[in-house]
């Protein structure tokens, strides 16, 4: 079985980002062939992103967060 890695840098994306996992996972439960990870990295956001990643993480064993020190823009994170 193959897996798909879904990499997302997180800004200002606390009331996004539910939404955004529930899409993925919506779209590989009709993909029976593969497994996921998504992997969700706060790009050291002023709002609370973080702790949605972490609520997230909390409720799927498919996720993965990552906190970022300081902002270090889109493509670095």
């Amino acid at each position: 079985m193959e897996k798909i890695s879904f990499v997302i840098p997180c800004y200002r994306s606390e009331a996004t980002l539910p939404g955004v996992v529930r899409e993925i996972q919506d779209t590989m439960k009709t993909m029976e062939a593969y497994t996921y990870e998504i992997i969700l990295i706060n790009d050291c956001s002023p709002d609370d992103t973080f702790g949605t990643i972490r609520r997230l993480c909390g409720e799927n064993e498919n996720i993965t967060g990552i906190n970022l020190s300081k902002n270090f823009g889109q493509h670095s994170a």
